[in-house]
């Protein structure tokens, strides 16, 4: 499953994967802020009880230790304090008994003297026996000395909420988070735009000339990147050149290799024995047909880069009529395509003729006495098949078949005829456009070939 990601869906998979963490420690941050900020002095908590305890410690206590006390009691929930007087009532704050009779009974019944405990008087007040009236804000009590000791219920992170006017720190950091990611994932998808259109020149590469613009393909990317678009560059000038050098060098050794077939053409037909005379020049003609034959196939120019809508019906069923007015064994099985857009490809019509008709001489040497030619048709691809009766290709031989100059053993040798290029031209010019060429037992029992293109949209 990853394999197939690519480079920037991977990094996207990382960012996001990121930005989860980052999403799930705000949300956790927020949920322990939250609990510990809502855990009161209420009921069975362990804060009520802590409270309770400030107050025994301070009773029992030797006066010259109470200020050891308060710095030991002091934290991020819990602020107390000793004065001299209890302070004034404050409006925000109203009058809790029932945290008060919860604080004795914590105490054990020795808490005496004036104890006052205060809520949020802007919380609703809970008439449940079971509850006390909410959230404490404030806890007083008078000692034995008259001194007052004040424990006030201290939120946490109060000071950082304010300053980040008013969110909680853990949805800062989620928001954070998120601005984070979007930067990194605008700026990978920048530096990546460099190496897609890198790859969509080295895809459209055809041996031809360098386009003048790839040359500033990767200038604005990273420092890799830019040295992979020169090296690129430059593999493609080098060959373009070997390809031109190599075509040039191909059209003087045909030009010269034409020279003297045409030479002793003529010298052949002023032998004046008639037997001796079509034989030399049969020799001639097969020489030449292999001669470019093969030069074609070095050259790599069997197929032209035009591309047209083909109908492979069409050129089926030409070639069927053709091999039955020259009286071979060859019929169109299937019926038509069903529609005139049912078999249309994009291609070079006479390439694509030229790979039928190859396969269709070759079941007509190789056969016995039937020859079909199939069409099939599906929703991505047009399939053409030509199979026979003949001895057929072995399973062995399969994948060396379409190399270049191969010959099969047995039935399928030089008395033949042909150059053994024939299916290596045929397999070329079919994957010039996309489609592959396959050899299989056919049901005929002799060799099936089949070459499938892609189907054409309709239009």
């Amino acid at each position: 499953m990853l394999s197939r990601i690519g480079l920037l869906g991977r990094l996207t998979l990382i960012l996001m994967l990121a930005l989860a963490v980052i999403i799930g420690a705000a949300i956790a941050i927020a949920h322990i802020e939250r609990s510990t900020t809502r855990q009161t002095f209420t009921g069975p908590y362990p804060r009520l009880a802590q409270a309770a305890g400030i107050i025994g410690l301070m009773r029992d206590a030797n006066p010259s230790l109470r200020s050891g006390i308060l710095r030991a009691v002091n934290g991020l929930h819990i602020r107390a304090s000793i004065v001299d007087s209890a302070p004034a009532e404050a409006p925000d704050l109203r009058r809790a008994p029932r945290i008060e009779a919860t604080l004795r009974t914590f105490g054990g019944g020795e808490i005496t003297g004036d104890l006052r405990a205060y809520t949020d008087a802007s919380a609703p007040e809970r008439r449940s026996i079971f509850r006390t009236e909410g959230r404490p804000a404030r806890v007083t009590w008078q000692m034995p000395d008259g001194k007052v000791l004040i424990i006030e219920d201290v939120e946490p992170f109060r000071g950082l909420a304010l300053r980040l006017l008013g969110l909680p720190p853990g949805l800062w950091i989620g928001l954070l988070g998120i601005l984070v990611a979007g930067l990194a994932l605008y700026t990978t998808q920048r530096e990546m735009r460099p190496l897609r259109r890198l790859t969509a020149v080295a895809e459209g590469f055809d041996g031809g000339p360098v386009d003048p613009e790839a040359s500033a393909i990767g200038s604005d990317g990273a420092p890799d990147i830019r040295r992979l678009a020169r090296a690129v560059q430059g593999m493609q000038e080098r060959v373009a050149g070997l390809l031109q050098e190599r075509s040039f060098l191909i059209g003087a050794i045909s030009h010269d290799i034409k020279t003297y077939l045409t030479r002793l053409r003529l010298r052949a037909e002023g032998v004046p024995d008639e037997s001796a005379r079509e034989r030399m020049i049969g020799d001639v003609d097969a020489m030449a047909d292999l001669i470019d034959t093969s030069l074609a196939f070095a050259r790599g120019t069997a197929i032209s880069q035009r591309r047209e809508r083909v109908d492979l019906a069409d050129l089926a069923a030409i070639e069927v009529a053709e091999r039955d007015a020259l009286g071979q064994p060859v019929s169109l099985v299937g019926g038509d395509a069903g529609g005139p857009d049912d078999a249309v490809v994009a291609g070079d019509a006479i390439a694509l003729r030229r790979v039928l008709a190859n396969l269709v001489d070759n079941a007509v040497k190789f056969g016995r006495e039937r020859v079909e030619v199939a069409l099939e048709v599906s929703t991505e691809a047009c399939r053409v098949c030509v199979e026979d009766d003949g001895p057929g290709v072995s399973e062995a031989q399969r994948a060396a078949i379409f190399s270049p100059f191969y010959r099969v053993e047995g039935s399928r040798n030089r008395r033949t005829g042909g150059s053994g290029l024939g299916l290596a031209i045929a397999r070329q010019i079919v994957e010039a456009h996309g489609g592959t060429l396959a050899v299989t037992e056919g049901r005929l029992g002799g060799a099936r070939f089949s070459f499938s293109l892609p189907r054409a949209g309709r239009g």
